[in-house]
């Protein structure tokens, strides 16, 4: 039940001033900043917001706020990767999870195959694997093994590529390297997520030479 007389405009001002403009914004959000109305007045208000597109529903359950009347030209309308990223990877300063797989491959300089998939690893996921669809974008979820943090988040990606590479490193991959885990990788940190790796990830790791560079 309504419980103030508070203008669209302020509820709006709400999530702008809490995600911004062009971010996701999931339903459980606004249900949080709007927590004065009961719900079935949440998704009143959604739909009038929707019905003068001050607020936009990118895919059921998610929406943002459009950075101006232009969004539906192209760019300016909020990217489905950010979706994935806040709803598996990270989100409020907090990482629970990373992409793996021929994405990060292909990121780091490893693999030239341009996946049209993602993997990610992530502590959101119940299920050993699963695939699902995030707008026309298809990710599969894989449980992480652990609780990735953003301590250990580069570092079990760092154990991925190894896994999957066994090769002598160029010069650039080296480089891609060091962005990915900041210059270094704590033993300790290191010893712990290659538990949840075959043998060969960290062997290759050693191999590489990469390990006398980053561990620490």
């Amino acid at each position: 039940m309504r419980t103030a007389n508070i203008s669209k405009k302020t509820l709006i001002r709400r999530l702008e001033k809490k995600f911004g403009r062009n971010e996701p914004i999931f339903l459980k959000d606004i249900m949080k900043a709007w927590s004065e109305y009961s719900r079935p007045r949440v998704f009143q208000l959604i739909k009038e917001l929707c019905d003068d597109e001050t607020l936009i529903k990118k895919i059921p359950g998610v929406y943002y706020l459009p950075v101006d009347a232009d969004y539906r030209e192209g760019t300016l309308s909020l990217d489905t990767m950010k979706i994935i990223e806040k709803r598996y990877i990270k989100a409020e300063g907090k990482t629970f999870g990373y992409y793996s797989g021929f994405k990060l491959m292909n990121w780091a300089g490893f693999s030239n195959q341009v996946p049209n998939t993602s993997e990610i690893v992530t502590t959101k996921e119940a299920t050993r694997v699963r695939t699902v669809m995030v707008g026309k974008f298809k990710v599969i979820l894989r449980r992480a093994k652990i609780d990735i943090n953003e301590k250990n988040a580069p570092v079990m990606q760092l154990l991925e590529i190894f896994k999957r590479y066994d090769k002598p490193l160029e010069k650039y991959q080296r480089e891609n390297l060091v962005e990915l885990t900041g210059g270094s990788v704590d033993k300790d940190t290191l010893a712990k997520c290659a538990n949840c790796f075959p043998k060969r990830a960290l062997e290759n790791f050693k191999r590489s030479g990469m390990y006398d560079v980053l561990a620490q």
